[in-house]
């Protein structure tokens, strides 16, 4: 889109470059500035279509962002109350670890004692009882002693394990919570990149929207100057055609001369600066007479941009022909000429690819006219097309 854009701004720029009031204008000139006006104005309506899209792309992608950047921030507290009661279980199980290791090492410390005093076992405490009752409760203290001391190691052990336990769990939820966070960091910096991305095509149509709003401004004035310059060269030709056409235009040339080069309507445009938008036939050929196809009175003879040597005849009733790329004149403006009196020579001026006649005819009138097929209202002979 950019590439075709720039290409008819250049295209208009060599046109606008090339004509201006030194020059004159003709209704021609009229005509082809509306059809490029034309399609920049197309191209400006496709320019707005593609900015509104891009830029409610922009909004969707910045509600996306919104919403993502929401999530992460809720992530992100999840991982610091995950890395919070990580800590206190590290600190839990730190705490009792030390208070296991002190435990551990009172038994010890007893079993030692008991072993650099000979011990006491259960046959000492048999033994050295008086009583059986006496023996009962020294049994019975022993036997408690043991148990408590192993059930508070086994305690401390168990809670140990527990905590270690709750700290694994936590830090699985943390790697979870983190893998997500990556999947949500990364989404948010790929939609941050299209994010710019888009900006950016946005700011690009904008520019491209303000440069064809431009040329199309520029087209209306040179159009608006155009119409004045035509009723100017009609007052200073002392008006217009007085006579009345009678409906059929004679061929330009000698009829041997029958080679159309291009047709009226669209074409491919054969060199830069070329309309692409044929208002007129071209015929082959090189430097021979061209006559006037009907009695009338030439109102511009003149070069003109892309046209070269151009002549426009009034034939009366509204009916115009033209005829561009003329090597010489053989009439002036405001004079009266009738049909089949020479008016030029064919020949390459302007922008030509090669010698030949461009023939236009109006119908409706020079400012409010349009451009018609001349072959739908010439007498012709049998045409070759190439």
């Amino acid at each position: 889109m950019s590439k075709k854009i720039i290409s008819i701004l250049a295209i208009i720029s060599i046109i606008l470059a090339y004509t201006g009031i030194s020059i004159g204008a003709t209704q021609s000139d009229i005509n082809s500035w509306n059809e490029q006006k034309e399609n920049a104005e197309n191209q400006l309506e496709g320019v707005k279509d593609q900015k509104e899209t891009a830029s409610s792309e922009l909004e969707e992608i910045n509600n996306q962002i919104f919403s993502l950047q929401s999530e992460i921030y809720t992530l992100e507290n999840k991982l610091n109350t995950l890395n919070s009661s990580i800590e206190q279980k590290q600190n839990e199980i730190q705490e009792k670890q030390a208070e296991l290791e002190h435990k551990e090492q009172l038994l010890k410390d007893r079993m030692v004692a008991m072993y650099k005093g000979g011990g006491v076992s259960y046959l000492d405490v048999v033994l050295g009882s008086t009583s059986y009752v006496d023996m009962f409760t020294k049994y019975n203290a022993v036997k408690t002693i043991a148990e408590k001391d192993t059930e508070l190691i086994n305690e401390v052990a168990n809670q140990k394990t527990t905590i270690e336990n709750e700290k694994k769990t936590l830090e699985e939820s943390k790697a979870e919570v983190e893998s997500v966070k990556q999947e949500k960091d990364a989404k948010n910096a790929m939609l941050t990149a299209k994010k710019v991305a888009k900006q950016e095509t946005v700011n690009k149509l904008s520019a491209e929207e303000q440069a064809l709003q431009k040329k199309i401004d520029e087209f209306e004035a040179a159009i608006d100057q155009a119409q004045k310059e035509i009723q100017e060269s009609i007052n200073n030709s002392g008006g217009g055609y007085e006579g009345s056409f009678k409906g059929i235009l004679e061929w330009p040339l000698s009829y041997s001369y029958n080679r159309i080069t291009s047709i009226f309507g669209n074409r491919t445009a054969p060199t830069a600066g070329a309309s692409s938008n044929h208002g007129a036939i071209d015929i082959g050929v090189s430097y021979v007479p061209v006559y006037a196809p009907a009695d009338g009175k030439v109102i511009v003879a003149r070069s003109l941009s892309g046209y070269g040597n151009y002549i426009m005849i009034d034939h009366g009733n509204g009916w115009y022909t033209a005829f561009g790329h003329l090597s010489q004149y053989k009439v002036s403006e405001g004079t009266i000429v009738k049909t089949g009196q020479q008016i030029a020579v064919s020949g390459n001026t302007g922008v030509s690819t090669g010698p030949h006649l461009h023939y236009e005819v109006y119908k409706g009138g020079s400012s409010k006219g349009y451009r018609v097929d001349p072959l739908l209202y010439t007498s012709h002979p049998s045409l070759i097309y190439c």
